[in-house]
Protein backbone atom coordinates (compact mmCIF):
# COMPACT_ATOMS: atom_id res chain seq x y z
CA UNK A 1 0.00 0.00 0.00
CA UNK A 2 1.51 3.31 -1.07
CA UNK A 3 0.15 6.68 0.01
CA UNK A 4 -0.04 9.00 -3.01
CA UNK A 5 0.19 12.62 -1.91
CA UNK A 6 1.47 15.99 -3.08
CA UNK A 7 5.12 15.88 -2.06
CA UNK A 8 8.17 18.08 -1.63
CA UNK A 9 11.10 16.75 -3.65
CA UNK A 10 14.54 16.20 -2.18
CA UNK A 11 17.51 17.91 -3.88
CA UNK A 12 19.12 15.97 -6.71
CA UNK A 13 22.62 15.37 -5.40
CA UNK A 14 25.12 12.67 -4.54
CA UNK A 15 24.70 11.67 -0.87
CA UNK A 16 22.32 14.58 -0.35
CA UNK A 17 19.56 15.32 2.14
CA UNK A 18 16.53 17.47 2.67
CA UNK A 19 16.76 20.59 4.76
CA UNK A 20 15.47 20.36 8.33
CA UNK A 21 11.74 19.62 8.08
CA UNK A 22 9.68 21.14 10.90
CA UNK A 23 6.99 18.71 12.00
CA UNK A 24 3.52 20.09 12.63
CA UNK A 25 3.23 17.64 15.52
CA UNK A 26 6.21 16.25 17.48
CA UNK A 27 7.16 12.62 16.91
CA UNK A 28 7.96 10.31 19.83
CA UNK A 29 10.75 7.83 19.17
CA UNK A 30 11.62 5.43 21.99
CA UNK A 31 11.21 8.07 24.68
CA UNK A 32 12.71 11.00 22.75
CA UNK A 33 10.50 13.70 21.25
CA UNK A 34 11.47 15.33 17.96
CA UNK A 35 10.16 18.45 16.25
CA UNK A 36 12.33 18.12 13.12
CA UNK A 37 13.30 15.38 10.70
CA UNK A 38 15.70 14.93 7.77
CA UNK A 39 15.06 12.75 4.71
CA UNK A 40 18.48 11.56 3.57
CA UNK A 41 18.94 10.45 -0.04
CA UNK A 42 20.72 7.23 0.90
CA UNK A 43 17.58 5.67 2.33
CA UNK A 44 17.25 6.82 5.94
CA UNK A 45 15.61 9.38 8.24
CA UNK A 46 17.42 11.24 11.03
CA UNK A 47 16.22 13.80 13.56
CA UNK A 48 19.01 16.06 14.80
CA UNK A 49 21.08 16.58 11.64
CA UNK A 50 21.36 15.31 8.07
CA UNK A 51 23.37 12.16 7.44
CA UNK A 52 25.28 11.81 4.18
CA UNK A 53 26.78 8.39 4.86
CA UNK A 54 26.17 5.57 2.41
CA UNK A 55 27.88 2.91 4.55
CA UNK A 56 25.05 1.17 6.45
CA UNK A 57 25.96 0.88 10.12
CA UNK A 58 23.19 0.83 12.74
CA UNK A 59 25.69 1.20 15.57
CA UNK A 60 25.94 4.94 14.98
CA UNK A 61 25.48 7.42 17.82
CA UNK A 62 22.15 8.71 16.58
CA UNK A 63 18.46 7.87 16.34
CA UNK A 64 17.82 6.63 12.82
CA UNK A 65 15.11 4.95 10.75
CA UNK A 66 16.53 3.16 7.71
CA UNK A 67 13.99 1.56 5.36
CA UNK A 68 16.86 0.82 2.93
CA UNK A 69 20.26 2.28 3.76
CA UNK A 70 22.61 1.98 0.81
CA UNK A 71 24.36 4.22 -1.73
CA UNK A 72 21.60 5.68 -3.91
CA UNK A 73 21.93 8.27 -6.66
CA UNK A 74 18.92 10.36 -7.67
CA UNK A 75 21.07 12.24 -10.20
CA UNK A 76 20.54 9.29 -12.56
CA UNK A 77 16.77 9.24 -12.26
CA UNK A 78 13.91 8.59 -9.90
CA UNK A 79 12.72 10.87 -7.13
CA UNK A 80 12.89 11.18 -3.34
CA UNK A 81 10.01 13.07 -1.78
CA UNK A 82 8.25 13.68 1.51
CA UNK A 83 5.20 15.19 3.14
CA UNK A 84 3.57 15.51 6.54
CA UNK A 85 -0.15 14.96 6.13
CA UNK A 86 -3.04 15.62 8.51
CA UNK A 87 -5.87 15.21 6.01
CA UNK A 88 -8.85 13.14 7.10
CA UNK A 89 -8.43 10.64 4.27
CA UNK A 90 -4.76 9.87 4.92
CA UNK A 91 -5.17 9.74 8.71
CA UNK A 92 -8.05 7.30 8.30
CA UNK A 93 -5.91 5.16 6.00
CA UNK A 94 -2.89 4.96 8.33
CA UNK A 95 -5.10 4.50 11.40
CA UNK A 96 -6.79 1.54 9.73
CA UNK A 97 -3.39 0.04 8.87
CA UNK A 98 -2.08 0.37 12.43
CA UNK A 99 -5.28 -1.07 13.91
CA UNK A 100 -5.01 -4.02 11.52
CA UNK A 101 -1.41 -4.73 12.49
CA UNK A 102 -1.67 -3.82 16.21
CA UNK A 103 -5.28 -4.62 17.18
CA UNK A 104 -4.63 -4.49 20.94
CA UNK A 105 -3.20 -0.94 21.00
CA UNK A 106 -5.78 1.90 21.00
CA UNK A 107 -4.72 4.36 18.31
CA UNK A 108 -6.03 7.16 16.13
CA UNK A 109 -3.41 8.92 14.00
CA UNK A 110 -3.27 12.71 14.21
CA UNK A 111 -0.34 13.07 11.81
CA UNK A 112 1.44 11.04 9.14
CA UNK A 113 4.90 11.80 7.78
CA UNK A 114 5.49 10.01 4.48
CA UNK A 115 8.80 9.71 2.59
CA UNK A 116 9.02 7.90 -0.76
CA UNK A 117 11.95 6.67 -2.86
CA UNK A 118 10.47 6.16 -6.34
CA UNK A 119 12.63 4.32 -8.92
CA UNK A 120 15.90 5.63 -7.48
CA UNK A 121 19.00 3.93 -8.97
CA UNK A 122 21.81 2.37 -7.00
CA UNK A 123 25.02 4.39 -7.17
CA UNK A 124 26.85 1.62 -9.02
CA UNK A 125 24.00 1.08 -11.47
CA UNK A 126 22.31 -2.24 -12.03
CA UNK A 127 18.77 -1.42 -11.03
CA UNK A 128 16.43 0.82 -9.04
CA UNK A 129 14.58 0.71 -5.72
CA UNK A 130 11.02 1.62 -4.72
CA UNK A 131 10.02 1.98 -1.09
CA UNK A 132 8.16 4.22 1.30
CA UNK A 133 8.32 4.86 5.04
CA UNK A 134 5.35 6.24 6.97
CA UNK A 135 5.55 7.67 10.48
CA UNK A 136 2.00 7.27 11.80
CA UNK A 137 1.55 8.95 15.15
CA UNK A 138 -0.59 10.69 17.73
CA UNK A 139 0.28 12.51 20.93
CA UNK A 140 1.22 9.33 22.81
CA UNK A 141 1.69 6.62 20.17
CA UNK A 142 4.15 6.28 17.27
CA UNK A 143 4.43 3.63 14.57
CA UNK A 144 6.67 3.05 11.55
CA UNK A 145 5.09 1.50 8.46
CA UNK A 146 7.51 0.50 5.68
CA UNK A 147 6.14 -0.40 2.24
CA UNK A 148 8.43 -2.01 -0.35
CA UNK A 149 7.79 -2.07 -4.08
CA UNK A 150 10.25 -3.48 -6.59
CA UNK A 151 13.76 -3.56 -5.13
CA UNK A 152 16.52 -4.64 -7.52
CA UNK A 153 19.37 -6.91 -6.49
CA UNK A 154 22.68 -5.20 -5.74
CA UNK A 155 26.27 -5.98 -4.86
CA UNK A 156 26.44 -2.81 -2.75
CA UNK A 157 26.33 -2.96 1.03
CA UNK A 158 22.81 -2.35 2.30
CA UNK A 159 20.76 -2.60 5.49
CA UNK A 160 17.14 -2.09 6.57
CA UNK A 161 15.91 -1.42 10.11
CA UNK A 162 16.08 1.17 12.88
CA UNK A 163 18.36 2.13 15.77
CA UNK A 164 18.42 4.42 18.81
CA UNK A 165 21.21 6.62 20.08
CA UNK A 166 21.68 4.50 23.20
CA UNK A 167 21.59 1.22 21.20
CA UNK A 168 18.85 -0.07 23.51
CA UNK A 169 16.32 -0.37 20.69
CA UNK A 170 17.66 -1.68 17.41
CA UNK A 171 16.25 -3.94 14.72
CA UNK A 172 17.57 -5.20 11.39
CA UNK A 173 15.10 -6.72 8.93
CA UNK A 174 16.30 -10.33 8.59
CA UNK A 175 16.50 -10.96 4.84
CA UNK A 176 19.49 -12.15 2.83
CA UNK A 177 19.03 -10.02 -0.28
CA UNK A 178 17.51 -6.62 -1.00
CA UNK A 179 14.78 -8.01 -3.34
CA UNK A 180 13.49 -10.15 -0.44
CA UNK A 181 12.30 -6.96 1.27
CA UNK A 182 9.42 -6.97 -1.23
CA UNK A 183 8.35 -10.53 -0.38
CA UNK A 184 8.88 -10.63 3.40
CA UNK A 185 6.99 -9.14 6.32
CA UNK A 186 6.54 -9.13 10.09
CA UNK A 187 2.76 -8.59 9.75
CA UNK A 188 1.90 -11.31 7.20
CA UNK A 189 1.51 -8.85 4.32
CA UNK A 190 4.33 -9.27 1.81
CA UNK A 191 6.41 -6.15 1.31
CA UNK A 192 5.09 -4.48 4.46
CA UNK A 193 6.76 -4.07 7.85
CA UNK A 194 5.34 -2.31 10.91
CA UNK A 195 6.90 -1.31 14.24
CA UNK A 196 5.60 0.31 17.43
CA UNK A 197 8.29 2.84 18.33
CA UNK A 198 7.13 5.49 20.83
CA UNK A 199 8.83 3.59 23.65
CA UNK A 200 6.92 5.49 26.32
CA UNK A 201 5.49 3.61 29.27
CA UNK A 202 1.74 3.22 29.03
CA UNK A 203 -0.26 5.86 30.85
CA UNK A 204 -1.69 4.63 34.16
CA UNK A 205 -4.80 2.52 33.72
CA UNK A 206 -6.94 5.00 35.66
CA UNK A 207 -6.19 7.75 33.12
CA UNK A 208 -8.72 8.50 30.41
CA UNK A 209 -7.51 7.20 27.06
CA UNK A 210 -6.61 9.52 24.20
CA UNK A 211 -9.49 10.66 22.06
CA UNK A 212 -9.44 11.12 18.30
CA UNK A 213 -9.43 14.91 18.72
CA UNK A 214 -6.52 15.15 21.15
CA UNK A 215 -4.20 18.13 20.52
CA UNK A 216 -0.60 18.47 21.66
CA UNK A 217 0.62 21.71 23.22
CA UNK A 218 3.65 23.27 21.57
CA UNK A 219 7.04 22.54 23.15
CA UNK A 220 8.01 25.84 24.75
CA UNK A 221 9.62 27.16 27.89
CA UNK A 222 6.84 28.43 30.19
CA UNK A 223 4.40 28.09 27.28
CA UNK A 224 0.68 27.59 26.93
CA UNK A 225 -1.93 26.36 24.51
CA UNK A 226 -3.79 28.79 22.32
CA UNK A 227 -7.22 29.74 23.58
CA UNK A 228 -9.43 26.63 23.57
CA UNK A 229 -13.11 27.34 22.98
CA UNK A 230 -15.32 24.93 24.89
CA UNK A 231 -18.26 23.39 23.09
CA UNK A 232 -20.19 23.52 26.36
CA UNK A 233 -19.63 26.24 29.00
CA UNK A 234 -17.95 25.22 32.26
CA UNK A 235 -19.25 26.49 35.61
CA UNK A 236 -16.56 27.27 38.17
CA UNK A 237 -17.73 28.45 41.60
CA UNK A 238 -20.54 30.60 40.25
CA UNK A 239 -18.72 31.86 37.16
CA UNK A 240 -19.27 30.48 33.66
CA UNK A 241 -16.44 30.11 31.15
CA UNK A 242 -16.58 29.39 27.44
CA UNK A 243 -12.82 29.05 26.98
CA UNK A 244 -9.77 27.60 28.71
CA UNK A 245 -5.95 27.58 28.49
CA UNK A 246 -3.67 24.62 29.24
CA UNK A 247 -0.46 26.10 30.63
CA UNK A 248 2.71 24.04 30.37
CA UNK A 249 3.70 24.59 34.00
CA UNK A 250 0.90 22.40 35.30
CA UNK A 251 -2.31 24.40 35.54
CA UNK A 252 -5.45 25.57 33.72
CA UNK A 253 -6.67 29.16 33.43
CA UNK A 254 -9.76 30.64 31.83
CA UNK A 255 -9.31 34.28 30.83
CA UNK A 256 -5.71 34.34 29.57
CA UNK A 257 -2.59 32.16 29.37
CA UNK A 258 -0.16 32.30 32.29
CA UNK A 259 3.57 31.76 31.94
CA UNK A 260 4.40 31.93 35.65
CA UNK A 261 6.36 29.04 37.12
CA UNK A 262 6.51 30.24 40.72
CA UNK A 263 3.54 28.47 42.33
CA UNK A 264 0.96 30.73 43.88
CA UNK A 265 -2.78 30.22 44.18
CA UNK A 266 -3.59 33.62 45.64
CA UNK A 267 -3.46 35.47 42.32
CA UNK A 268 -6.44 37.47 41.11
CA UNK A 269 -7.59 34.79 38.69
CA UNK A 270 -9.46 31.50 38.60
CA UNK A 271 -6.98 28.65 38.30
CA UNK A 272 -6.93 24.85 38.52
CA UNK A 273 -3.48 23.51 39.42
CA UNK A 274 -3.03 19.73 39.40
CA UNK A 275 0.73 20.34 39.81
CA UNK A 276 1.94 23.91 39.54
CA UNK A 277 5.74 23.91 39.15
CA UNK A 278 8.27 24.67 36.43
CA UNK A 279 8.10 21.99 33.74
CA UNK A 280 9.92 21.74 30.41
CA UNK A 281 8.43 19.88 27.43
CA UNK A 282 10.97 21.16 24.92
CA UNK A 283 13.02 17.97 24.79
CA UNK A 284 10.76 15.16 25.98
CA UNK A 285 7.34 14.35 27.34
CA UNK A 286 4.05 15.70 26.04
CA UNK A 287 1.23 17.96 27.16
CA UNK A 288 -2.08 17.34 25.43
CA UNK A 289 -5.75 18.14 25.73
CA UNK A 290 -9.16 17.44 24.26
CA UNK A 291 -12.81 18.12 24.94
CA UNK A 292 -14.64 14.81 24.66
CA UNK A 293 -18.35 14.18 24.31
CA UNK A 294 -18.12 10.56 23.18
CA UNK A 295 -20.48 8.10 24.82
CA UNK A 296 -17.62 5.97 26.19
CA UNK A 297 -15.75 8.82 27.89
CA UNK A 298 -18.90 10.44 29.29
CA UNK A 299 -19.95 7.09 30.75
CA UNK A 300 -16.50 6.69 32.32
CA UNK A 301 -16.41 10.11 34.00
CA UNK A 302 -20.06 9.85 35.05
CA UNK A 303 -19.34 6.53 36.76
CA UNK A 304 -16.34 8.03 38.57
CA UNK A 305 -18.32 11.00 39.86
CA UNK A 306 -21.27 8.82 40.88
CA UNK A 307 -18.92 6.52 42.79
CA UNK A 308 -17.36 9.31 44.85
CA UNK A 309 -20.42 11.56 45.14
CA UNK A 310 -23.29 9.04 45.36
CA UNK A 311 -25.72 11.59 46.81
CA UNK A 312 -25.38 14.10 43.95
CA UNK A 313 -27.38 13.27 40.81
CA UNK A 314 -25.04 13.67 37.85
CA UNK A 315 -24.62 12.65 34.22
CA UNK A 316 -21.73 14.24 32.33
CA UNK A 317 -22.44 15.90 29.00
CA UNK A 318 -18.85 17.03 28.41
CA UNK A 319 -15.34 16.16 29.62
CA UNK A 320 -12.28 18.34 29.12
CA UNK A 321 -9.10 16.28 29.57
CA UNK A 322 -5.53 17.62 29.87
CA UNK A 323 -2.60 15.22 30.28
CA UNK A 324 1.04 15.81 31.22
CA UNK A 325 2.81 12.61 30.11
CA UNK A 326 6.41 12.11 31.33
CA UNK A 327 7.19 15.85 31.32
CA UNK A 328 10.55 16.72 32.94
CA UNK A 329 11.10 19.27 35.66
CA UNK A 330 12.91 22.35 34.38
CA UNK A 331 15.92 21.66 36.60
CA UNK A 332 16.08 18.00 35.54
CA UNK A 333 16.04 15.15 37.97
CA UNK A 334 12.88 13.38 36.93
CA UNK A 335 9.54 13.55 35.16
CA UNK A 336 5.88 13.87 36.12
CA UNK A 337 2.75 12.22 34.77
CA UNK A 338 -0.70 13.47 35.72
CA UNK A 339 -4.08 14.25 34.23
CA UNK A 340 -6.88 16.67 35.07
CA UNK A 341 -10.46 16.08 33.92
CA UNK A 342 -13.26 18.64 34.02
CA UNK A 343 -16.44 16.54 34.13
CA UNK A 344 -19.56 18.66 33.78
CA UNK A 345 -23.06 19.26 32.52
CA UNK A 346 -25.31 22.32 32.46
CA UNK A 347 -25.72 22.46 36.25
CA UNK A 348 -22.87 20.46 37.83
CA UNK A 349 -19.07 20.67 37.57
CA UNK A 350 -16.38 18.37 38.97
CA UNK A 351 -12.59 18.21 38.79
CA UNK A 352 -10.94 14.78 38.68
CA UNK A 353 -7.15 14.68 39.08
CA UNK A 354 -5.22 11.49 38.34
CA UNK A 355 -1.56 11.10 39.30
CA UNK A 356 0.83 8.62 37.77
CA UNK A 357 4.54 8.59 38.61
CA UNK A 358 5.65 11.94 40.04
CA UNK A 359 9.39 12.26 40.67
CA UNK A 360 10.78 14.03 43.69
CA UNK A 361 11.95 17.60 43.22
CA UNK A 362 13.52 20.47 45.11
CA UNK A 363 11.63 22.96 42.94
CA UNK A 364 8.75 24.88 44.52
CA UNK A 365 5.45 23.23 43.67
CA UNK A 366 1.82 23.60 44.62
CA UNK A 367 -1.35 21.61 44.26
CA UNK A 368 -3.93 23.03 46.63
CA UNK A 369 -3.62 26.10 48.85
CA UNK A 370 -0.25 25.54 50.48
CA UNK A 371 3.11 26.36 48.91
CA UNK A 372 5.75 23.81 49.89
CA UNK A 373 9.44 23.44 49.20
CA UNK A 374 10.04 19.77 49.72
CA UNK A 375 10.17 16.40 48.00
CA UNK A 376 6.87 15.12 46.67
CA UNK A 377 5.48 12.44 49.00
CA UNK A 378 5.17 8.82 47.97
CA UNK A 379 1.45 8.71 48.72
CA UNK A 380 0.75 10.91 45.70
CA UNK A 381 1.32 8.10 43.28
CA UNK A 382 -1.93 6.70 41.93
CA UNK A 383 -4.00 9.09 44.05
CA UNK A 384 -7.29 10.37 42.63
CA UNK A 385 -8.54 13.70 43.88
CA UNK A 386 -12.14 14.69 43.14
CA UNK A 387 -13.59 18.10 43.85
CA UNK A 388 -17.22 19.17 43.62
CA UNK A 389 -17.02 22.78 42.46
CA UNK A 390 -20.49 23.73 41.33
Amino acid sequence: MYYHLQYTLNPISDDGSSQAISLQQPFKYFGSTYNHIFVNNNGHLTFTEPLYSYNPILKSDRDIIAPLWTDLDNRRGGSISYREDTSTAVLAQVTAAVKQYFPNIPFAATSAFVATWDSVPYYNGGGVVNFQVVLAYSVHRSFILINYGDVAATTQSWLAGYHTVDSVNSYTIPVKSAPELSSSSNINVNGHWAFHVDGSPNLPTNFLSSGDGEIMSRPAEDGSSDVIFLRQPFKYFGRTYNQIFVNNNGYLTFTEPLSAYTPFLDSARDIIAPLCTRLDNRHSGSISYSEDTSTAVLAQVTAAVNQYFPNIPFAATSAFVATWDSVPYHNGGGVVTFQVVLAYNVHRSFILIYYGDVAETEQPWQVSEVLLRCALPEWWRGKIELLFIN
